[in-house]
């Protein structure tokens, strides 16, 4: 159900979205760019120089320049933001080879050969049954090829934890863009080598809410110490230059909720991290964050609602019946995870449910299950539980899921079950879907 976290090399990546919470949170949560952030236009930083060919040794802080630096002087470049950003984290250096700086264009080919080795044809497939049965994609679309496109032009930079990669998108070479991207790139390369990112498994078979809830810990921390990397290293004519080329990014053709999840790790797990790591983004406390990698969150849960992580809210386990078994003979599971928090409300909000609505409807979730499952003939079922802390909270989501019920183009229903679970279930029939309520109940 978390397909952005299908080919999981690509987890660990910078995107343009980002650009747009990064000027929200500088511009909103610090100051504004003519007063008091990053060095003034009379005072040199300690690494205040030109990009262009010079005399002086080339610095990260310096303002894009049409004539390209040598590839030395590039190296140099990335060799002292990499310097700053440790001093900034607190982890020691990463052995990683030179980063690769490619042009959009490239990026188009490396995106596909991942796509190729990662995410094979009848994982793409079974991806498209299941969003389909929930409801997120029209017959007509294709899950790979929509990523493709979203990650076609948000991506700015990506780190491969598989061949310790460093890689930045950039058509106007090392500029201010650029820059900041390694600053958030080489934080992953410390991340993983400090605590190795494969161990938290985020893209784990039957466990979507937790990768997601893993990743933002990870984009989040990432971003924090770009941040941080930004005040500290960035003039404010940089900055300024920064603010006013930042654009939303066009996400024409893209469903809705794919941009949603896609922001996500960047917008609220920025937003846990900051309180995790003090508040403050001039000088954050690392030492609680470096904690959580050791025993990281369990659910998107826990990424909104810092009271749910300290002390630590554990989800419910919630058990759905084996769907397939009960519809009989062709019947295959395509997927069976949790759903999560962050998940419900954005898929509310996608199926027409104003977005404060959504939120309070996803607000007190507990726990959930669901299971998708598909039969002969392009039969689909879907039995989907889920549990709230309260029955205030349980009849929010049902109010709010009558809602997207009425929206859908197949059958579904949403009830209260006696154990105070909501049943959500959909099917490709009528009939189907009385027999999944029944298996389900």
């Amino acid at each position: 159900m978390a397909p952005m976290s299908a080919p999981h090399r690509l987890v660990f990546i910078v995107v343009a979205l980002l650009v747009v919470v990064a000027v929200a949170v500088v511009a909103l949560g610090v100051g504004d760019p003519g007063g008091g952030i990053g060095a003034g236009p009379s005072e040199t930083p300690s690494t205040e120089a030109s990009a262009s060919p010079s005399s002086d040794p080339p610095s990260a802080s310096a303002s894009a320049d049409p004539s390209a630096p040598s590839e030395a002087e590039a190296q140099a470049i990335l060799d002292e933001i990499e310097e700053q950003v440790i001093a900034i984290r607190g982890l020691e250096a990463a052995d990683i080879g030179p980063a690769d700086i490619i042009t959009r264009a490239e990026l188009a080919g490396e995106l596909q050969q991942i796509f190729d080795a990662e995410y094979p044809p009848e994982e793409r497939e079974q991806d498209n049954l299941a969003l389909r049965a929930l409801g997120l994609l029209e017959s007509d679309e294709d899950i790979a090829e929509l990523q493709l496109q979203l990650l076609g032009d948000q991506v700015l930079g990506f780190y491969d934890d598989v061949e310790r990669r460093m890689v930045v998108v950039s058509d106007a070479g090392l500029d201010i863009e650029a820059r900041i991207t390694y600053a958030h790139e080489y934080t992953h390369a410390l991340q993983d080598s400090t605590y190795g990112l494969d161990s938290l498994e985020t893209d784990a078979d039957g466990e979507d809410d937790r990768g997601l809830a893993r990743t933002a810990l990870i984009e989040g921390d990432a971003t924090v110490t770009m941040l941080s990397w930004m005040l500290q290293n960035l003039s404010q004519d940089e900055l300024f230059e920064y603010f006013n080329s930042a654009q939303v990014p066009d996400t024409t053709g893209i469903p809705s909720w794919m941009v949603a999840q896609l922001a996500f790790p960047y917008d609220a797990g920025l937003t846990w991290t900051t309180a995790l790591a003090g508040g403050d983004p001039t000088s954050p406390d690392f030492t609680r964050i470096d904690a959580a990698y050791d025993d990281p969150p369990d659910s998107t849960e826990q990424i909104i609602d810092i009271e749910k992580w300290d002390p630590r809210e554990t989800p419910d386990a919630v058990e759905v019946p084996d769907l397939a078994e009960a519809l009989g003979d062709g019947w295959e599971e395509v997927d069976s995870t949790p759903i999560g928090q962050a998940t419900i409300a954005i898929m509310l909000e996608f199926f027409g449910v104003s977005a404060p609505d959504a939120q309070d409807a996803a607000d007190g979730w507990g726990g959930d299950r669901a299971v998708i499952a598909t039969g002969p003939d392009d039969a689909f079922a879907v039995a989907w539980r889920v549990a709230f802390d309260t029955s205030d909270d349980a009849d929010a989501f049902l109010a709010a899921y009558e809602t997207a019920v009425d929206g859908l183009d197949f059958p579904a229903s949403v009830a209260e079950l006696p154990s105070g679970e909501i049943l959500v279930a959909h099917a490709s029939t009528d009939a189907l879907l009385a027999q999944t309520i029944d298996a389900a109940d």
